[in-house]
């Protein structure tokens, strides 16, 4: 799977969440999300609300975990 085709996954995400949710929550589901969709594990120093909020923080976190360089 492409760096594209992560970033568009992400932002078909993004579009549903809901904007009011506390942050750390959502950092949770985004966590559980990678898991499920990409086959990667976070750590729990990985599942941060600063990095699991923008598409192109979470697409490079995604290809480093999956050895994408």
């Amino acid at each position: 799977m492409n760096r594209e085709v992560v970033e568009q996954v992400l932002r078909d995400y993004y579009a549903l969440r809901r904007p009011d949710t506390d942050p750390e929550l959502e950092a949770v589901r985004v966590a559980i999300l990678l898991e499920d969709v990409f086959k990667i594990r976070l750590s729990d120093a990985e599942i941060d609300a600063a990095v699991l909020t923008e598409v192109s923080s979470v697409a490079g976190l995604v290809a480093r975990l999956r050895g994408d360089s």
